[in-house]
């Protein structure tokens, strides 16, 4: 996707939400990229509201460039109440699994299951230890990302950083697979690193 796209993307929304995330380990020049990614389309599209997981690595490189301009228009969805704690942004907006209704919160297992299907078993068996119900927190959290609630909308749009060799991989796989279930156009460094 060219700028061009995104930005018709987002104008065609009053506060359309763009999901920012991707791997842990991200080369330096690419949290430098993400940085300046964010923080101009913040500067360029003021009605954006930015979403992410808040994880280390990507996720950190382009909340990074939101702060600069704007932290209120940031959206976090975390695995549970606490996380990463000292990263935690003031002005935020924090979304947690604890928040969703009965409903919500069964219609996101479903989603998850239905994006990583080997994963069904541990999602379905969550609450019999302690590591399982971690695990299936994250995933779930993944899930939440893209689904959104009655407060939260879903996103017009997901930017990635990713492993050029296995994009789908791990928890950044499975949003990216959530997104395209949901037909969320999704975008790789191969594309946004063209609109800096």
């Amino acid at each position: 996707m060219i700028l061009k796209e995104f930005a018709g993307l987002i104008e065609s929304h009053d506060a359309p939400v763009v999901l920012f995330e991707g791997k842990r380990n991200i080369p330096e020049i690419y949290i430098h990229k993400a940085e300046l990614l964010t923080e101009m389309l913040a500067q360029k599209y003021p009605s954006i509201i930015f979403r992410s997981g808040n994880a280390e690595g990507s996720d950190s490189a382009f909340i990074e460039g939101i702060k600069k301009v704007d932290p209120s228009r940031i959206q976090i969805v975390a695995p549970y109440v606490g996380h990463r704690k000292k990263a935690m942004i003031a002005s935020a907006q924090y979304l947690y699994p604890e928040d969703l209704s009965t409903f919500q919160e069964e219609k996101a297992i479903y989603q998850t299951i239905i994006a990583t299907p080997k994963n069904e078993s541990m999602i379905r068996n969550r609450n019999k230890n302690k590591t399982l119900a971690a695990k299936s927190k994250y995933l779930i959290r993944d899930t939440m990302k893209v689904l959104g609630t009655d407060k939260f909308n879903k996103p017009v749009a997901a930017l990635f950083y990713v492993d050029p060799d296995e994009p789908e991989s791990g928890g950044t796989g499975h949003t990216i697979r959530v997104c395209k279930n949901y037909g969320i156009p999704v975008i790789f460094q191969d594309s946004w690193e063209s609109w800096l």
